[in-house]
């Protein structure tokens, strides 16, 4: 009978192990440098664990890091500021910006909110080892993006 119930546990811990989440929970992650955020752009791909589901013909949000880690990207609204890091693997936007159009689509209406919120409060950022995903995230909110390095 113990056995069985140890076999049962065992089977339990490495299903649940192997299980589908997050491409960051499956990846070797670090907090990145600057140096390795610079002249990348990222495409997001999930917000909060779940696939990014966008309206038919709507654009990819993104995020990108130019030179003197100059932040621009887009969900609906197109946004922009000066990156630093507040403190070891925090990220936050000095002077962020964003445009102020209507979008028809609610799920990017509700990025742009969530994009200023990190970058204003600070979000934990993290990249996988080889580069290729970055995730930033508060309590509330984490959004998942792969590396696509076609600058907008």
């Amino acid at each position: 009978m113990k056995k069985l119930l140890l076999g049962s546990v065992a089977l339990f811990v490495i299903a649940a192990c192997s299980s589908k989440g997050s491409v960051m929970s499956q990846l070797d992650t670090k907090i990145p440098s600057i140096a390795e955020l610079q002249h990348h752009n990222y495409e997001l791909v999930k917000v909060n664990g779940k696939e990014l589901e966008l309206e038919k013909g709507s654009m990819t949000p993104n995020i990108a890091f130019g030179e003197n880690m100059q932040i621009t990207g887009s969900m609906c609204n197109n946004f922009f500021g000066e990156g630093y890091f507040s403190s070891r693997g925090v990220l936050k936007a000095k002077g962020l910006g964003m445009t102020r159009k209507f979008c028809s689509d609610a799920a990017l209406n509700t990025l742009d909110g969530d994009i200023a919120e990190l970058l204003d409060r600070g979000a934990e950022i993290i990249i996988s080892d080889n580069g290729e995903f970055l995730r930033l995230s508060n309590i509330q909110t984490a959004l998942e993006f792969k590396r696509s390095d076609k600058m907008r």
